[in-house]
C-alpha cells in the first residue's frame, strides 16, 4: 500500500493540474528576479491553461488512442479480455450496496458494457475479467462477472484474474490463465488512451493482442468550435489521463 501512495503521490506532481501549480510556486518562491518571475509564473498558467482545453485534450487522446476495432476481427481470436479501470465505493443511490452497482459511473462499466457488446457477437468466446481488489472485498474482476452476467446476460463463459492491482499486473497474470486454456490471441477491451501500454504488456508476456478499444474521447460542439478552446475540468482531466499513459508506458514498457 506504501508503494501504492508514492506512486499517486509521484504521479500528481507531473500531472496536472499540479504540475502548473509547481511551475508557478517555483517561480513566486524561488526566483528573486521580477522579470524571470513573472515569465516562469505566465508560463505555469499557460500551461495549465493548454492543459485543460478540449481541443488540446482530444488531440492528446488521439496521438495514443487506436482506431476502432471491426467486428469482423473477433473470428481471429480466441478469448475476450477486460481490463478493470477502477470502481465506485460511494453509491447512494444503490444504498452503498457493494455489488455490481459499484461499477456505476467508472471507466469499468465502459468498458464492460463493449466487452458485453463484443461478447452477445461471439457467444462462443470466452472472456477473461481481470482486476483485483485495492481497498475493497470484492475484485473487479467479481464485479465485471457479475455485470457481464446479471446487466448484460452474457451467454459467454468467463474466467476470472482477481489479484492484479495495476496494468502490468493485468497482463501477467491475465497471461497465465490464458496459456493453461492454450490461448495465444486476444480482443483487448481496455479505454482507447489505455490501449497501448496495455498492448505492449500483454505483447510481453507472450499474447497477441486485436485491440477493441472503448471510451474515445470527442470535442463535441461541432457547431460552435470556440467552445474547444475554453478551458473545462473534463478536458483537464482527459489530458492528466493521457499524459499518465505515456509516463505509465515509459516506465511499464521501456524501462
Amino acid at each position: 500500500m506504501l508503494m501504492i501512495f508514492i506512486h499517486r503521490l509521484l504521479q500528481s506532481i507531473l500531472l496536472p493540474p499540479l504540475n502548473s501549480l509547481t511551475i508557478i510556486l517555483l517561480g513566486a518562491l524561488f526566483f528573486k528576479k521580477r522579470c524571470t518571475k513573472n515569465i516562469i509564473i505566465v508560463l505555469g498558467c499557460l500551461s495549465l491553461y493548454i492543459q485543460a482545453t478540449p481541443y488540446v485534450a482530444f488531440h492528446l487522446n488521439k496521438l495514443i488512442a487506436p482506431q476502432p476495432m471491426k467486428l469482423s476481427q473477433l473470428k481471429d481470436v480466441q478469448a475476450i479480455v477486460v481490463l478493470g479501470g477502477g470502481v465506485n465505493n460511494h453509491i447512494p443511490e444503490y444504498k452503498n450496496e457493494f455489488d455490481v452497482s459499484a461499477l456505476s459511473n467508472t471507466e469499468t462499466f465502459t468498458r464492460v458494457r463493449y466487452a458485453a457488446f463484443l461478447a452477445n457477437r461471439s457467444p462462443n468466446l470466452p472472456i477473461f475479467a481481470s482486476g483485483g481488489a485495492i481497498d475493497t472485498k470484492d475484485s473487479e474482476a467479481s464485479l465485471m462477472k457479475m455485470a457481464l452476467q446479471d446487466e448484460f446476460h452474457v451467454p459467454n463463459t468467463i474466467y476470472l484474474e482477481p489479484d492484479s492491482r495495476t496494468t502490468s499486473e493485468n497482463a501477467k497474470f491475465t497471461a497465465l490463465s490464458l496459456v493453461k486454456y492454450k490461448f495465444t490471441k486476444i480482443a483487448l477491451v481496455t479505454s482507447a488512451r489505455h490501449m497501448r501500454r496495455a498492448t505492449a504488456l500483454f505483447e510481453q508476456n507472450g499474447i497477441q493482442v486485436v485491440s477493441a478499444p472503448s471510451q474515445f474521447y470527442s470535442l463535441g460542439y461541432q457547431t460552435m468550435p470556440i467552445l474547444w478552446f475554453i478551458p473545462t475540468t473534463n478536458a483537464m482531466a482527459t489530458t492528466s489521463a493521457v499524459l499518465h499513459e505515456l509516463v505509465g508506458y515509459i516506465y511499464d514498457v521501456d524501462l
